[in-house]
């Protein structure tokens, strides 16, 4: 374990609580992204049937018109939605603030257990925590766009802070499973990382995602499990899809190979998991960076509120391709939200290749943990 100087603690209290104050003046000051039209109308459809919201969707307004959305978010977040309207109303604040504010304190909380989960790791390097404090993805998302992935976050992140613990692992996981349905791209690692008490891993987060989903689940289980599992994002915007939507269309074809490819990498995913769980294993933190990596270069869908979900483990590999990949997301993110709303801009090529560097990296890593089981 890295021994932290009171000094370079109170440089780390004060950079967070700075970002904190950032963000907050952010949901004060802007009305958001897009995004938080969605979350209103949602809201507003909530307020006046509950899980018909999953039915109605809600009204996306953009500077180009308006875009009806589905609700694909899991059941819980009825819940989560009422509770920021609770919020918004006792604290007097739009909501729209609110739900910035809410998900702002959560970063919080996720610094700190990413700086336990790095000590424990051996992974903790202070001038690399110290820029993770500091990563534009997570500021813009959480401060300005309004989502809940870097909720979902805080729940992966504790999830693997309490591995050893597989119940209440289990019900951390449960959480995150419920903020999104993304975490089950970390499912095979944390089962394989389990030698023994898997089976309460899994019982606590079923029981987590049952309970927390009463009971909207229970009164339109059909509806909610199409637009949950169903939901496929958006292809040809990143990546090797953009390339592919460039060269043939956006046509059935394409549609077809994105379909085709995501299930694949479900399977790669899954196998990887499998390998890294072998022999001389690595570090549960490190094996979640690994994945999260490799899925963002191969996704055949995307979106802006995803470059967060890499910022706690770009640290995983030091300061220097942690610093590649905050420059090019914050890069990327600051042009699209605050220079010009362009989904074609060729930052989002440059980020992509960072994306693909930082996991290059991530592979040489990994044989060397496989190199030292082998001895």
């Amino acid at each position: 374990m890295t021994t932290v100087s009171n000094t370079w603690r109170v440089v780390f209290i004060i950079t967070a609580a700075g970002v904190f104050v950032l963000k907050a003046w952010m949901a004060f000051t802007t009305a958001g992204a897009a995004d938080i039209s969605v979350w209103k109308d949602f809201l507003l459809h909530v307020k006046q049937c509950g899980v018909c919201v999953y039915e109605l969707g809600g009204l996306m307004q953009h500077a180009t018109g308006t875009r009806l959305n589905p609700f694909n978010h899991p059941p819980f977040i009825i819940h989560f939605v009422r509770f920021v309207d609770l919020v918004s109303t006792v604290v007097g604040v739009p909501f729209e603030t609110a739900f910035r504010l809410i998900t702002s304190l959560v970063d919080i909380g996720s610094a700190v257990i990413l700086y336990k989960l790095l000590q424990r790791s051996g992974f903790f390097h202070r001038w690399s925590f110290l820029l993770y404090l500091l990563a534009p993805a997570t500021i813009i998302i959480s401060g300005f766009h309004g989502n809940t992935d870097t909720v979902m976050i805080f729940f992966v992140l504790l999830t693997a802070l309490l591995i050893d613990r597989p119940v209440a692992a289990g019900v951390a996981f449960g959480m995150a499973l419920n903020i999104k349905i993304v975490p089950i791209i970390f499912a095979a690692v944390f089962l394989f990382y389990l030698t023994k008490n898997r089976r309460w891993f899994i019982a606590a987060s079923a029981a987590t995602f049952l309970i927390a989903s009463v009971p909207y689940l229970f009164q339109s289980p059909l509806i909610i499990i199409r637009e949950v599992l169903g939901y496929r994002g958006f292809p040809g915007r990143w990546g090797w899809t953009q390339a592919l939507f460039g060269t043939i269309g956006s046509g059935g074809v394409s549609l077809l190979i994105t379909r085709v490819a995501a299930y694949l990498l479900l399977a790669v995913l899954i196998y990887y998991a499998v390998r890294m769980n072998r022999g001389a294993k690595p570090p549960v933190y490190f094996q979640l960076g690994f994945t999260a990596f490799l899925f963002m270069v191969f996704t055949p869908a995307w979106g802006t509120n995803y470059m967060p979900w890499l910022d706690p483990f770009a640290i995983a590999l030091g300061f220097a391709p942690a610093l590649l990949y905050y420059i090019a997301s914050g890069s990327l993110l600051g042009y699209i939200y605050f220079i010009e709303e362009d989904l074609s801009t060729r930052l989002l090529g440059l980020c992509w290749m960072a994306v693909i560097l930082v996991w290059f990296f991530f592979i040489q890593r990994l044989k060397k943990y496989e190199m030292s089981g082998r001895r």
